[in-house]
C-alpha cells in the first residue's frame, strides 16, 4: 500500500489548515436519510441536513485532504456541538487545529486530536468540536 498521508511526527501541536469546500446537496441529505433510516428534516419548507450528515461531511474534508490516507488507524473519539441549521446549498469547509498529540507506548503509533470548525459560505460556525486519531509514525 502507498503511503500518502503524513505520520504522526508531522502532525505538531498548533499545526493548522482549512479544506476544500462540499456544497449539500437535496440528495445528500436524501441518500444520508434512507441510509440511516432517519427522517427527513426540513427548515422553512427546505430540506435540512441532520447534525450527523454535517458531522460526516466535517470529518469527510479531512479526509479529502489525503493527510492519513494509509497512516490513519482509526478514530477514537469524536464530540460535537452543532450551532446552526444546514441547508440545501449551503457549502461546508472546515478549519482544523491540532490541539495535542501523544506517543504511544510502543512508538509505532501515537494519537492526535483535531479541533474542528465548521464553517458555511457565510463564515458562520455551523459545527464544532473534534476528533481524536490514532495515527502510525515514521517507522511503522
Amino acid at each position: 500500500m502507498e503511503i500518502l498521508g503524513l505520520y504522526f511526527e508531522e502532525f505538531p501541536v498548533g499545526k493548522s489548515g482549512t479544506s476544500a469546500g462540499k456544497t449539500i446537496m437535496a440528495a445528500d441529505i436524501q441518500l444520508f436519510s434512507e441510509m440511516s433510516n432517519l427522517p427527513n428534516y426540513s427548515a422553512n419548507g427546505v430540506a435540512r441536513a441532520p447534525e450527523m450528515l454535517i458531522t460526516m461531511v466535517s470529518a469527510g474534508l479531512i479526509t479529502r485532504q489525503g493527510m492519513t490516507e494509509g497512516t490513519l488507524v482509526g478514530i477514537i473519539e469524536t464530540s460535537w456541538q452543532y450551532k446552526s441549521s444546514v441547508l440545501v446549498g449551503d457549502t461546508l469547509k472546515i478549519n482544523y487545529l491540532v490541539t495535542d498529540a501523544s506517543l504511544g507506548k510502543t512508538g509505532k503509533k501515537g494519537t492526535i486530536v483535531f479541533t474542528i470548525k465548521t464553517y458555511n459560505q457565510r463564515n458562520e460556525i455551523v459545527a464544532e468540536g473534534e476528533i481524536k486519531a490514532m495515527v502510525r509514525t515514521r517507522g511503522n
